[in-house]
């Protein structure tokens, strides 16, 4: 896939790389031909345009050529032919919402529909007051199912990430989830019974040191600041629950960061680094040296996005099945919370055309538009009828069985220099081996006392 990982989430790289590369498109017009007949009229939203439902203009997150925007091309194209709708689109690349913004507060802002990345989508137009609420979508029917509405399609579990205040601003139509990935033709004995708790997760990984000669099971590109931090992460969200790392983050007294159960975590996460389960070289790699010696079959184990599978698939090793667990819970009964991201779509408080954009959006989310997600794009999407790419079923059946909470508890909204220049220097030297669970705290406590005094 080249599903873009431009969620809340960290800069993690995708298979074409999307956003976490921050790669930059050439923003390419292209419109869809006008059709017979009108469209009906929108549900109810406020857009200054809502009356207007024959044209939209959408700007789309994705390149032309990539699998999502095909699945989107063809969606659009009928779309049209079965309404009459006139839609100008134009492939913006992962930067669409920084484009947009210096315009929505304008009487002339140029798309009436956007996709992006959920923390895109929050920090351009939610968190600025220039979102329109699209809780009336979730009324409108789903074409060509009978009985289905937008909101009975949806989980509300992925709707409540994108709702602030009662306000929605985000529809999905992509879910991306991080999983530990593993070669399930190398290692039927843990497709078999995969660890469901750490204990079990950590015998696991002596046991296949053992059998690799010492060598650490666990593959990490060290310099991917980002990959480090949902190490650290997870610790925390399976020892303290959601919403722990985004509470220390924002504690401007720093103290949660030496709280017992902060420092927990942290040992957790180096018993890993001092037993040497981390494959050697991790923290000199350049990325993706390591992730494409894993495919190879040279370790075992990737904590990585559900983009793993295409990203590394020219590089695996022949019959490689991709098999994935979540992280393991610390307990028997403990949280079992799955990190998600959102990829869906917005619409301008000042959109001319809003019901036109409206109708589309429950237009692509049938079924049978909606499938190519997963069967062209090979991604998941937050329909729980629409069956996941086989590489891809584990995580799936993680996220439908689960409860699901933002990534990084939303950090990368609330709080995403303090993430950006305070913790990720912090834990990467961590994860890296070269400080102590007792310093890796207290640089935390005072970097982030620092940080918020500048701040005020």
């Amino acid at each position: 896939m080249s599903a873009a990982a431009p969620s809340r989430s960290a800069s993690r790289p995708h298979a074409s790389s999307p956003l976490r590369r921050a790669v930059v498109a050439t923003a390419i017009g292209t419109a869809l031909a006008l059709s017979a007949s009108a469209c009906a009229s929108s549900t109810g939203s406020s857009g200054s345009g809502s009356a207007a439902a024959d044209s939209f203009t959408y700007w789309s997150m994705w390149t032309k050529d990539e699998p999502q925007a095909k699945v989107l091309q063809a969606a659009l194209a009928q779309f049209t032919k079965d309404t009459g709708v006139k839609v100008t689109v134009q492939w913006k690349g992962r930067q669409v919402a920084t484009q947009l913004a210096p315009t929505l507060n304008t009487n002339n802002v140029p798309a009436d529909l956007i996709d992006s990345a959920d923390r895109f989508a929050y920090a351009q137009l939610q968190a600025t007051g220039q979102a329109l609420d699209l809780t009336p979508v979730l009324q409108q029917s789903v074409p060509g199912e009978s009985g289905s509405t937008v909101g009975s399609v949806i989980p509300k579990s992925y709707l409540n990430l994108a709702t602030t205040d009662g306000a929605l601003w985000q529809i999905p139509y992509e879910v991306l989830t991080d999983q530990i990935w593993y070669n399930g033709t190398t290692l039927p004995q843990v497709a078999a019974n995969p660890p469901a708790t750490w204990d079990e997760f950590t015998k696991l990984l002596a046991q296949r040191k053992t059998a690799r000669g010492g060598a650490g099971p666990l593959a990490l590109d060290g310099d991917i600041a980002d990959y480090s931090a949902y190490w650290t992460y997870y610790a925390v969200l399976r020892e303290l629950g959601p919403g722990a790392f985004g509470a220390a983050a924002t504690d401007k007294t720093g103290e949660k960061f030496e709280a017992p159960g902060f420092l927990a975590a942290l040992d957790k996460v180096e018993a890993l680094i001092k037993a040497g389960d981390f494959t050697a070289g991790y923290n000199g790699s350049k990325w993706p040296a390591v992730q494409q010696k894993w495919a190879a079959g040279k370790s075992d184990f990737l904590l990585l996005g559900t983009f793993a599978p295409s990203e590394t698939g020219p590089f695996a090793q022949s019959g490689f099945s991709y098999r994935s667990f979540a992280f393991p819970a610390f307990s028997a009964g403990g949280d079992t919370t799955e990190d998600v991201s959102l990829i869906g779509f917005s619409i301008p408080k000042k959109a001319k055309h809003a019901a036109a954009a409206e109708k589309f959006i429950a237009y692509f989310l049938a079924k049978d538009h909606l499938s190519g997600i997963a069967t062209t794009a090979k991604n998941l999407t937050p329909r729980t009828d629409i069956a996941a790419p086989a590489e891809l079923a584990d995580a799936k059946k993680a996220l439908d069985s689960g409860k699901v909470v933002e990534t990084l508890d939303g950090v990368k909204e609330t709080a995403a220099e303090w993430y950006t220049k305070v913790f990720l220097p912090l834990n990467t030297s961590f994860v890296d081996g070269k400080l102590s669970v007792a310093d890796f705290a207290a640089k935390l406590k005072s970097g982030s006392v620092d940080y918020w005094k500048m701040a005020q």
